[in-house]
């Protein structure tokens, strides 16, 4: 505001004094409200810099000419459509603050305010209090709707930038006292806002395990609906002539056989297209014939590494559900079609007399098929230990299976879990691998022996080794997949093995049979 406008809004409360008049009846006199919004702009100024001498001159000319006029009822800084007033006991003290509000072509607004009302709305709605939005402070007082109450805040001058104590307690208490009284008010505000988090936390901790809750059950129903159905008229692939032992072991290790899984790239996956339970079997027939080939073994280790069935029992989901595969089974045919395909198998070798003894061992499962699949290997570990009982079968629990073959120690797994590894283990052995696996011979006190790790997931053939053990990637049944051959080669689908003569390994494949 202007220098001289306040000069000269000094001069018409001088002139207001000495014709001995209120500063009302003047505005109603001659019909203006210019001096109200004066001060309002003075008050404003002042609160920017305190320093400015004629605005203070003003103001106390301003308050002198309210006391003289006012002993009982102080009106305070109005507009043109409200008027608020400040009425005092004997002693001078707020008891209560009244106001009307003009509304246009309705009748006014009038009510008054306690002074208990007027502390809490400075209390809620300043910044320096509670800072609630005028919408929740308007809840309190059911008697004004939302319009009205931000009305009422508008004729007294309330604002977020406001104290957080209403006129009649800074003029009654000290600075210290409303110190001390605000902070006590924000730890109260405190303390309530940790209660309601708290609640609501707990709301949300409700819904999320109501929501787990659902899903398992539906999960559980499912599962109970689970069915084996296996053909019962299973033909073993059987050649008609006499098998010698030659004094050798071996182990055949099956991985990723993904059955289930559907491709249609074309060219760069040809030999997939029609993959499936049938496609499967002829491939495993070819690696029967090879290990027919070979003589007859004292032990044969079939081993399941993982991911043989592409499915995690949700139709075109891994076991993380992060993304879609593209599948020609559904979840039940997948798991009955991998157990005929794994007792077809196991038969197999048992009608053509290939070992004197076989071990069946399995990982827990991979990261496509997760749970699912473990749920089928444990189907496949009964339905084999019934049928045979002189088969040893064995399904581990952990990522790492550990078997013996003549003093040689076996560590399998798949190469990736269904839960937390954000990568696999690579291709080929690097220098976190080597330190990973160290670690874990140490603390499971394997020494002094020849230590092999094998694993699948990869879908690739690599060998690698460093001075306490090797590194073995094994082949995939099923090879390559749109995702694989679009983005980095057709890989070769096959089984690999370890062929075990006189304690020394012979390392092959049965590719792209």
């Amino acid at each position: 505001m202007k220098e001289t406008t306040v000069k000269n809004f000094i001069n018409l409360l001088e002139q207001i004094k000495k014709d001995n008049i209120s500063i009302s009846k003047y505005c109603k006199e001659h019909n203006t409200t210019k001096p109200f919004k004066y001060i309002s702009k003075i008050k404003s100024d002042l609160n920017k810099d305190s320093s400015l001498e004629y605005h203070k001159q003003a103001l106390d000319l301003y308050n002198n000419l309210k006391t003289q006029n006012n002993c009982s009822e102080e009106k305070l800084d109005t507009d043109d459509i409200s008027e608020v007033k400040q009425i005092r006991d004997d002693s001078g003290k707020i008891k209560l603050y009244s106001f009307k509000i003009f509304k246009k072509n309705k009748p006014a607004l009038t009510g008054s305010i306690t002074r208990e009302e007027m502390s809490s709305i400075y209390r809620m709605y300043s910044y320096y209090g509670a800072s609630l939005t005028q919408r929740q402070v308007s809840r309190f007082f059911p008697d004004y709707s939302l319009i009205d109450f931000k009305r009422i805040l508008r004729a007294f001058n309330i604002t977020k930038a406001s104290s957080p104590f209403p006129p009649h307690m800074i003029e009654e208490k000290t600075e210290d006292e409303l110190r001390e009284i605000q902070l006590r008010e924000k730890e109260n505000d405190f303390l309530r806002k940790s209660e309601e988090d708290i609640i609501k936390n707990n709301e949300k901790l409700l819904r999320k395990y109501a929501q787990e809750n659902i899903e398992l059950k539906q999960k559980l129903k499912d599962y109970s609906n689970f069915k084996v159905e296996i053909n019962g008229n299973i033909k073993p692939y059987i050649i008609d002539n006499d098998n010698k032992e030659y004094g050798q072991s071996i182990n055949v290790y099956l991985a990723d056989i993904h059955l289930g899984a559907s491709v249609t790239s074309g060219t760069l996956a040809v030999e997939n297209i029609n993959y499936g339970f049938e496609e499967a079997k002829r491939r495993l027939t070819k690696v029967i014939d090879g290990l027919y080939e070979f003589g007859a073994f004292d032990t044969l280790n079939i081993i399941l590494l993982g991911d043989n069935i592409d499915c995690c029992g949700i139709i075109n989901k891994t076991a993380r559900l992060d993304h879609y595969i593209p599948e020609n089974m559904d979840a039940r045919e997948q798991a009955n079609k991998y157990i005929e395909l794994i007792d077809w198998f196991v038969t197999s070798c048992i009608s053509m007399n290939l070992s004197n003894k076989i071990n069946l061992y399995s990982v827990p499962c991979g990261n496509h098929s997760g749970n699912y699949e473990y749920i089928c290997n444990k189907a496949i570990m009964n339905l084999i230990n019934n049928k045979f009982p002189d088969i040893t079968t064995t399904l581990f629990e952990e990522f790492f299976g550990i078997f013996e073959l003549n003093s040689h120690k076996f560590l399998i797994c798949h190469g990736k879990d269904d839960q937390y590894m954000k990568r696999g283990l690579p291709l080929v052995l690097n220098d976190k691998t080597q330190v990973q696996m160290y670690e874990f011979l140490e603390q499971i006190n394997i020494h002094n022996c020849p230590v092999h790790v094998i694993k699948g997931d990869l879908h690739s053939n690599s060998y690698t080794s460093c001075k306490r053990f090797d590194y073995r990637n094994t082949l995939s049944l099923f090879g390559a997949s749109d995702y694989s051959a679009m983005n980095f080669s057709a890989n070769s689908y096959g089984v690999s093995y370890d062929l075990m003569i006189n304690n020394h390994i012979t390392r092959g494949e049965f590719q792209n049979m």
